[in-house]
């Protein structure tokens, strides 16, 4: 599935290059990665005081949307 920025996806699979990410978690996306036919996506994910609970790349496979 391909997500546009500032769509807001839940983490449905562990990255472990973003190991702060957990199940669960909800994110808004930033950016759009692409490079040849791969696609990502860099996704913040803001505590409710509003600091940064984690930044990171996932893949479409690991995000759903909500």
């Amino acid at each position: 599935m391909a997500y546009s920025e500032y769509d807001v996806v839940k983490v449905i699979a562990l990255n472990p290059n973003v190991p702060e990410a957990e199940i669960g978690d909800t994110g808004t996306i930033l950016m759009l990665l692409e490079h040849e036919n791969n696609r990502a996506y860099e996704v913040e994910c803001v505590l409710p005081d509003a600091t940064n609970k984690w930044l990171g790349t996932f893949e479409p496979s690991q995000l759903q949307l909500v």
